[in-house]
């Protein structure tokens, strides 16, 4: 049985601006020109954290990955991105259109901290195939800021080393 819990999610605050220069589509959706056209929208766009530019001179101390931890710091205390003072759990629900039939439906889902379990467990299953490569990507991102970043909200794990 997997075992869920509430946590407390960084959001961002009404001093980072309007949420439509904010926001992004998953990270492995974002083409180069999308990226660039988040980067453009603000300075606090999540493309930042999530997909960070790649630079030739980037090294052990200065990538997309340091950065991202960078941001992360500076928006906090800048009062940009704030924590959730209590923990929870976050129903999220997604209406769309089947594509083939035109069926409306709903996608719903919870957003909530997880204890890792190994897939052997057979308590968490996955879903789609993935590359290795951005699940190196993913797992660097997670190494260097203790966060995982879902739709509307980040989890930053108490403790968590970052940097």
């Amino acid at each position: 049985m997997a075992i869920i819990k509430p946590f407390k999610p960084f959001r961002y605050t009404a001093a980072a601006g309007d949420p439509a220069t904010l926001l992004t589509q998953p990270y492995d959706k974002i083409s180069p020109e999308m990226q660039s056209r988040y980067l453009a929208a603000s300075p606090y766009n999540l493309v930042r954290v999530i997909l960070g530019e790649r630079h030739a001179s980037d090294d052990d101390i200065d990538n997309p990955y340091t950065r991202a931890v960078g941001h992360l710091d500076q928006w906090t205390r800048a009062g940009i991105l704030t924590q959730d003072s209590v923990p929870g759990l976050y129903a999220y629900f997604q209406d769309f259109e089947v594509p083939d039939s035109g069926e409306r439906l709903t996608r719903k889902r919870i957003h909530r901290d997880r204890e890792d379990r190994p897939y052997s467990a057979g308590v968490v299953h996955r879903h789609e195939q993935t590359l290795s490569g951005p699940k190196k990507d993913r797992l660097e991102l997670l190494r260097h800021t203790g966060a995982h970043f879902g739709q509307f909200s980040c989890c930053i794990r108490p403790g968590a080393r970052r940097g």
